[in-house]
């Protein structure tokens, strides 16, 4: 393709050249134009992972995660000149487990996209007037993940909410953000833990550093974590590398550097 054109018209040409009647889209996070959408014969559809028209939007899976979906999917659409909008062609629900991170559940669906595709172009040249409309009504989007969506909110976040977001971060965004004797974390995998005979502790205090069992974290509602993975701008730190640099029972992760200096 020539550089010196605009990649939609680098499209324009493609499809001038293929004489292609549809077009799909995987994975593209550009908006195309309205005249380019009307180019092909039955226009452009979009592979979009989730079950439209909820969870519209650039990052669809991280915020799927993060609020504790159980399922999600796989929708075609025909697309408009809106975001995620236009009618859909066909769509397929999935499970989402509780400890899927984002780059396992991507890859998940990755590779049963190839066969939801099929299934889709199956049945639009079976029938390719057989779209549905979105419900509007019923529609929610949300915007690209920014910093302060990766912030742990120890006091506020059950211990529940806080794996969805580790796992929500993982590996794409680097984890989840905290902080510790004055240095910014990111916790990358944790695992939820049940703990006997413990007082109530502050959210984000660490209750148990132990190097046999590991390090275990106090969170809302008296619920418990263990955190088996870390990372900061020098290395990536297993829960026992952590404690073997000195962390102890009794520290505790804040919600911000601030917070600290407050505390």
């Amino acid at each position: 393709m020539d550089n010196s054109e605009s990649f939609a018209d680098q499209i324009d040409n493609l499809l001038l050249n293929t004489h292609a009647d549809l077009g799909i889209v995987f994975g593209f996070s550009k908006k195309l134009p309205a005249w380019l959408l009307q180019k092909p014969k039955f226009g452009f559809f979009n592979v979009h992972f989730s079950l439209l028209p909820a969870y519209r939007g650039p990052a669809p899976l991280f915020w799927q995660i993060k609020r504790g979906e159980t399922s999600t999917g796989i929708t075609i659409h025909k697309m408009d000149d809106s975001f995620d909008g236009g009618p859909i062609l066909f769509q397929e629900r999935i499970q989402l487990f509780s400890e899927e991170s984002f780059g396992a559940l991507n890859s998940k669906l990755s590779l049963l996209a190839i066969s939801v595709i099929e299934k889709a172009l199956e049945k639009f040249s079976n029938n390719g007037n057989d779209l549905v409309e979105q419900d509007e009504i019923s529609s929610f989007s949300f915007p690209a993940v920014k910093r302060d969506d990766l912030l742990i909110d120890w006091e506020n976040q059950t211990a529940a909410e806080i794996m969805n977001l580790v796992n929500a971060c993982n590996p794409v965004f680097g984890g989840a953000i905290t902080f510790l004797n004055g240095q910014e974390l990111a916790i990358v995998e944790v695992s939820p833990a049940i703990l006997n005979d413990v007082s109530d502790f502050e959210p984000g205090t660490i209750v148990h550093a132990d190097g046999n069992y590991g390090l275990f974290v106090a969170c809302k509602y008296n619920s418990f974590l263990r955190i088996n993975i870390l990372q900061n701008n020098e290395a990536i730190l297993s829960g026992y590398k952590l404690i073997a640099s000195g962390v102890k029972a009794g520290a505790r992760f804040q919600n911000s550097i601030r917070q600290e200096a407050v505390c």
